[in-house]
């Protein structure tokens, strides 16, 4: 099973995530495996009187999709299928985030990147030392 729901939680967080699968624990509880899992947050602007939603990553620091998460069951008293709209969003935003990670694995580690510049360096002597 692999399908995007809406989830309540006690706390009254709501969440979009990908439900992997239903499984036990060591403790014989229900554990939903998740991933891709961003909190909704609502917005009001006071001004206008408009009401918007963003999305956040569900756990702090946990950007890739990919990235498996066990929720306790019991923690959930609602689950829904995301409205057509809110599934357009979602899909946007876990894909901007997959590219985000996928650009950041292909980032050369500084550290590399300053030693070729000092490879580079023609006035740099380059010491070879022996060792008896």
């Amino acid at each position: 099973m692999t399908e995007v729901k809406q989830l309540k939680l006690i706390g009254g967080e709501e969440v979009l995530c990908d439900l992997v699968a239903i499984e036990l624990d060591e403790y014989e509880s229900e554990v939903m495996v998740i991933r891709a899992a961003h909190s909704i947050i609502s917005h009001i602007n006071f001004e206008t009187g408009i009401r918007y939603y963003t999305f956040k990553s569900f756990m702090m620091h946990i950007n890739d999709p990919s990235h498996i998460l066990l929720l306790n069951a019991g923690s959930v008293i609602c689950m829904a299928n995301p409205s057509d709209m809110v599934m357009k969003e979602y899909i946007r935003h876990v894909d901007y985030h997959r590219k985000e990670v996928r650009e950041e694995e292909n980032e050369e580690d500084p550290l590399d990147k300053l030693l070729k510049e000092f490879e580079d360096d023609q006035n740099i002597i380059k010491f070879n030392p022996k060792l008896h």
